[in-house]
């Protein structure tokens, strides 16, 4: 507020400049979200291609941005630990046990039962 307390008007040339901002930002959130996706995507098929199943203990479950599990397991005698997301309606706590599928070349790369490319 000016000292008249009339409020401060925005110039056309400064609306322009505050709508590119906020065009640019939400352009960089927008690919690097999609960058994600698609690596997580190329990581899937790459588990898929060449797997083993095995068991996994849930060591923290978190609902907050997002649903997501972590999960610890062992492979040839090395311990891993990776996330994976669950559904709402999935019922998972931490200390249960859960089944996994890990690529054989990359054993840190895994999903979980809970995930919907699991049985795919």
């Amino acid at each position: 507020m000016s000292k008249n307390n009339k409020p401060l008007k925005s110039t056309p040339k400064e609306k322009i400049y505050i709508f590119l901002i906020i065009l640019g930002m939400s352009s960089i959130i927008y690919f690097i979200a999609t960058g994600l996706r698609n690596q997580e995507l190329q990581n899937i098929e790459f588990i898929k291609s060449d797997y083993k199943i095995t068991r996994g203990i849930i060591t923290k479950k978190s609902v907050t941005k997002g649903r997501h599990i972590r999960v610890e397991y062992k492979v040839g005698g090395k311990l891993y630990e990776n996330s994976d997301g669950f559904n709402e309606n999935d019922k998972v706590q931490e200390g249960d046990s859960v089944d996994i599928k890990y690529s054989i070349s990359k054993p840190e790369l895994m999903i979980t039962e809970f995930n919907d490319e699991f049985n795919h």
